[in-house]
């Protein structure tokens, strides 16, 4: 979680702006369809800000954010990190202006993707699907869904601009060119309220997708150029991300969906994408766990791996938290379940998935191969309050947190060498230290060593050794 104090402070002045109409329908999809998806905090904020601008006003007065936070209610953190979801989702633009120490912040509402558009995203789609099961999923769609009517009974008799008014005289026209000109000229340095579908959008991660090996296996019929539009990579990052599809596989679904050689059916695509998900994957929705750690939070990239323990550091930013758990059982099935704890790690807790990964491999080495989700989730409460965001910061806290159960471990130990144990006792107790060896990032410490130090250290072992053997060998011959 970000120090909100770093970015946001409670005398931090904002001003609320819509450059469309928010009307009910606006507000009945923000609470059925977008509330599952952001929480209901997230909901109120949305609201509370609009309630700030007056009927037919579009701006609002400037006011504080202690304002905001005596009306909802909460601290400025939560409003911060509130204020995040409806970013991410596109239901908020913030921008801001730092003049000397005063820090003054611009809220631009935005509407809400139109039912249409919401059930046809490929990714706000899935996840309400994920959040609220496939029943409440149905129902909500066909609250939005009408009957479609055959119009080929029917005669088309709508009239036409020219049949029901008269065009101006030339007359007419000549007379008021001046008035005209002047009144039909827009005003650059003001906006005119409307619907504007280009910043009705959100991001999705960074672009990863490999366009130039997708088009190495396309038909050599087929002219990239003009047929990748911008509106076709769109789709493609956009079904790629969700529904975890490589190149190769993506190569064949954009060719089964071709109406011409260079053209893409896209509604087409999208089925084709779907029915391959259902036949590879069954019928699961597919999950948050795909994502891979975003670049520039990568320290590895364009470097070359030369010990352990950034080998380790590779395969924590390059793979996706699903495919780790996967490799963990020999490419068996992530169950469901675990599949939940890793949607959470990075959903609820806002891990990135590199770190996810450092967490969840740190968990199965210590825990026998086993994820419990109470101690996952205490350790990324912790991580998430540290704003871990590298790999690297994730390994030194596991090192850390492994350090603090050894000594604990060993403290246990050493309580219970005191004590007069029969052997049978003391046999029950080595059960329980693991024996199963665990990865040198985990357990090695840099230590600096002088020359001729690493001989001294064996020597000396050696010695120790033959001292315990000696005093075992008496203790023998005593008893």
């Amino acid at each position: 979680m970000a120090l909100h104090w770093m970015h946001l402070l409670p005398v931090d002045r904002y001003i609320v702006r819509a450059n469309s109409y928010i009307n009910e329908t606006d507000r009945k999809i923000i609470t059925l369809l977008y509330q599952p998806l952001i929480g209901a905090v997230a909901h109120s904020l949305y609201f509370a800000l609009e309630s700030e601008l007056e009927k037919d006003q579009f701006t609002s007065l400037e006011t504080t954010h202690k304002t905001l936070m005596t009306m909802m209610g909460l601290p400025l953190d939560k409003i911060f990190e509130e204020r995040k979801k409806l970013e991410g989702i596109g239901l908020l633009n913030v921008y801001k202006q730092k003049l000397d120490d005063d820090v003054s912040y611009l809220y631009e509402l935005q509407k809400p993707f139109s039912p249409q558009e919401f059930f046809k995203d490929d990714v706000l789609s899935v996840y309400l699907y994920n959040r609220v099961g496939k029943y409440r999923y149905l129902q909500l769609r066909d609250r939005f869904t009408i009957s479609k009517v055959s119009k080929e009974e029917y005669k088309d008799i709508t009239m036409s601009f020219g049949d029901v008014f008269t065009s101006l005289h030339h007359s007419e026209i000549s007379s008021q060119q001046g008035e005209l000109s002047s009144s039909l000229a827009i005003d650059l340095n003001r906006d005119i309220v409307g619907n504007d579908d280009s910043t009705q959008s959100y991001s999705i991660l960074e672009d990863t997708f490999d366009f130039s090996l997708l088009t190495t296996h396309l038909s050599n019929l087929i002219n990239p150029k003009t047929l990748l539009t911008e509106k076709v990579k769109d789709m493609i990052v956009r079904l790629a991300f969700v529904y975890r599809i490589d190149p190769y596989e993506m190569s064949k679904i954009i060719q089964d969906s071709l109406l011409h050689d260079d053209k893409v059916d896209l509604d087409l695509m999208r089925e084709k994408v779907k029915n391959w998900y259902k036949f590879t994957h069954e019928s699961e929705p597919p999950g948050l766990g795909l994502r891979t750690h975003p670049q520039k939070h990568r320290t590895m990239t364009g470097k070359q791996p030369s010990n352990e323990e950034e080998e380790m550091i590779f395969l924590y930013e390059t793979e996706s938290p699903l495919t780790l758990l996967e490799s963990k059982s020999d490419g068996a099935k992530v169950p469901i379940a675990d599949a939940k704890i890793i949607e959470s790690l990075l959903l609820d807790y806002k891990l990135l998935p590199g770190v996810a990964n450092v967490l969840l491999d740190f968990i199965l080495e210590i825990n026998d191969m086993k994820l419990t989700k109470s101690y996952v989730e205490k350790i990324a409460a912790q991580w998430a309050r540290k704003n871990i965001k590298t790999v690297k910061e994730a390994m030194i806290l596991a090192k850390a947190e492994y350090k603090k159960r050894s000594q604990w471990e060993q403290g246990l130990s050493e309580t219970a060498a005191t004590k007069e144990v029969s052997a049978k006792t003391r046999q029950n107790n080595n059960r329980y230290v693991r024996k199963d060896r665990l990865p040198k990032w985990l357990t090695e410490e840099k230590k600096e060593t002088k020359p001729g130090q690493e001989d001294d250290i064996s020597k000396v072992k050696e010695e120790l050794e033959a001292k315990l053997k000696q005093l075992k060998l008496q203790r023998k011959q005593e008893g």
